[in-house]
């Protein structure tokens, strides 16, 4: 039995394919960004894309499109709500607005913050508490044959309270053509060097470097399940021969006076093998210490050992312990 296939099928497709072929040559410059190397906690930042368009339309005619541009930042600064976006252009210069949540990417099915986070990633961060937001240009721009220009897009926003060292995200791209994967020519990315916010509050959070021990989420509070991961690959250490990690660790008050310590080898302080010397272990704090329910626990100090807790790494390699410091959003 033959299938009926409508003819509306055939249009779509041969429009899908017409406009592929109208706008193959029509693409984006490779993008350059302007990032400082630091700034102070809840600073106010500018943050800028360079990039430029190369129209090589075939058979003549136009092209129209809005410009999207879109950053990477720690969830913990909450740009959406300081994060502005705008752009200089020989067509002229713009504002840009973000894009709503409700508003779908066509190809991916997913909001445009969450269809550029799952095609562009979190570059070379280490720690996936980042997030994209996409803005696009209030405006639309018409370009004809070999009308090249250069333009600029600079972001301002706060960089949060924390202290941190982190590489940020950039993309640059056309509404058009929305986040085809296949399409490398319409749309431009990249990702910054490290940058460093200081005289922030809390431990340094490192999202660029491989870290012996890391916690997870980067955010809880003492009633929250954490999860401690001991990652042995990083570097050689007395440990790399243990047949089993346990984890020795202590709660702090604010003032810094011990509130509980475990040191015992058991198996409510022996890691999970991940494979790959990786390691973690799943804790709720206030239930893992016991402690009284108008007890504050606000820091952990901690090690990994051998089973006999004669052998023992902290930070860095060294004697110094591991430190993470609850806080709330």
């Amino acid at each position: 039995m033959k299938k009926k296939i409508h003819y509306s099928t055939y249009i779509y497709w041969a429009m899908g394919l017409f406009l592929a072929i109208f706008l193959a040559q029509c693409g984006l410059k490779a993008i350059s960004v302007v990032v400082p190397t630091s700034a102070k906690a809840n600073q106010r930042v500018t943050f800028t894309m360079h990039c430029g368009a190369e129209p090589r339309i075939q058979g003549g005619g136009n092209y129209s499109t809005q410009l999207v541009a879109g950053i990477m930042v720690p969830k913990g600064w909450n740009a959406r709500k300081n994060l502005t976006m705008s752009f200089t252009s020989p067509k002229g210069n713009g504002t840009m607005r973000i894009i709503s949540d409700s508003e779908l990417e066509p190809v991916s099915g997913l909001s445009w913050h969450q269809a550029a986070k799952k095609m562009f990633g979190i570059g070379p961060n280490l720690v996936d508490d980042m997030e994209w937001i996409v803005f696009r240009s209030t405006q639309a721009y018409s370009f004809v044959n070999n009308e090249d220009i250069d333009f600029t897009v600079k972001a301002e926003c706060n960089v949060g309270a924390e202290n941190m060292l982190v590489s940020l995200g950039f993309y640059i791209g056309s509404s058009i053509e929305n986040l085809r994967p296949e399409d490398t020519d319409y749309k431009k990315f990249t990702f910054s060097n490290a940058f460093e916010v200081t005289d922030g509050e809390g431990d340094l959070i490192d999202f660029i470097n491989p870290q012996l021990g890391t916690v997870q989420p980067v955010k809880s509070l003492d009633n929250d399940i954490i999860t401690l991961t001991f990652d042995g690959g990083v570097t050689n250490t007395v440990l790399d021969h243990e047949p089993a990690i346990y984890l020795h660790v202590k709660a702090m008050d604010e003032s810094g006076k011990l509130i509980a310590e475990i040191r015992k080898q058991t198996a409510d302080t022996k890691l999970t093998d991940i494979g790959g010397k990786k390691y973690l272990i799943d804790i709720w704090p206030r239930g893992f210490f016991k402690v009284d329910k108008d007890v504050h626990i606000a820091r952990l100090e901690y090690f990994y050992t051998d089973i006999t807790g004669t052998k023992s790494v902290g930070y860095g390699n060294t004697d110094e312990p591991f430190k993470y410091t609850f806080r709330c959003e």
